[in-house]
């Protein structure tokens, strides 16, 4: 009896034994919705995304067991591990085994080597979330990306809550790149004006403000697309592929008025005159519209060289 309880217990210390080299710690395993928790109620999360692949897997855990919270931090980095592939889709994860780390709730994608000595110092350097939020009342104030001024490098990215699994990648560039750009995120939807101004289309959409141009994010191959060492290599040197543009000025409020104005006068060309309608009575409209714009323009300048003639 003696002999056969000393046996069970062997044969579940050996079990327990594989468990942990082949698949990390048996208790810090996540399903997406406890991750979500964690990430609320802790500052530094690092999650390891694994899937079925044993070999790479095992390989992944040896290197994350050995990682430790460095000295600079405020706090304990809580380990877990995460084998959700549709959340770490929405995170930009595209191959496994895949680091990512919250701070502050905000997810950075590693990019490099999975051993520990490789791991340990972007931790150092990931302490603090790098991706700024810009807006219409911050994006040229912060940036000033139309005067080149001396806020530096910035990349930018556009993008909606639909499209927006690439921050990720672009806040893992951010941590490699801080000391020479800035790298910053606009929501298409909570600012049209910038939006306008930069015409942004598709989504998401990346530019590097540079010296008064910008640069449409361009990567080496199209399998690297918004990966941390595309994005890096775009940011330092690979930018000079792209064709640089003036960066558009500043609307001003008689810019905004004239625009309203074209595209009041594009709709109204673009409607289809309706049979028996007032050809004439139309024509009109858009002459007093012309007119108006002639006579705003005429003040405009009259105030001009009267306040240049006052002042001479």
């Amino acid at each position: 009896m003696g002999y056969t309880w000393k046996w069970k217990h062997i044969v579940c210390y050996f079990y327990f034994s594989v468990v942990l080299l082949t698949n990390g710690s048996v208790d810090n395993q996540r399903t997406a919705e406890e991750l979500k928790n964690d990430v609320k109620q802790n500052k530094y999360v690092l999650v390891l995304f694994v899937n079925g692949n044993k070999e790479s897997t095992k390989a992944a855990n040896t290197a994350f067991t050995q990682i430790s919270t460095p000295d600079l931090y405020d706090q304990d980095i809580l380990k877990v591990r995460c084998v959700d592939q549709t959340l770490a889709t929405s995170l930009g994860v595209r191959s496994y085994p895949q680091l990512v780390f919250y701070r502050s709730q905000v997810p950075a994608l590693y990019d490099g080597d999975f051993t520990t000595p490789s791991i340990q110092p972007w931790l150092e350097q990931a302490r603090e979330v790098t991706l700024q939020t810009l807006d219409d009342t911050s994006f040229e104030h912060l940036t000033q990306a139309s005067t080149g001024a001396t806020t530096g490098d910035w990349l930018v990215i556009f993008y909606r809550e639909s499209c927006q699994e690439q921050l990720p990648a672009l806040e893992g560039a951010g941590v490699l790149i801080k000391q020479k750009t800035n790298v910053a995120k606009v929501k298409i939807d909570d600012s049209p004006e910038t939006v306008k101004r930069f015409q942004i289309r598709t989504c998401p959409t990346t530019y590097l403000f540079r010296h008064s141009k910008m640069y449409a994010y361009i990567s080496q191959t199209s399998s690297d697309v918004y990966r941390v060492k595309s994005l890096v290599s775009f940011a330092t040197s690979w930018y000079k592929n792209a064709k640089g543009v003036n960066v558009p000025s500043i609307p001003t409020a008689f810019d905004k008025l004239t625009e309203f104005i074209a595209d009041s006068l594009k709709e109204n060309f673009d409607v289809q005159i309706p049979k028996g309608g007032n050809l004439m009575l139309k024509g009109g409209a858009v002459l007093a519209v012309i007119a108006f714009i002639v006579t705003i323009v005429t003040t405009m300048c009259s105030r001009n060289a009267t306040k240049r003639a006052k002042e001479d």
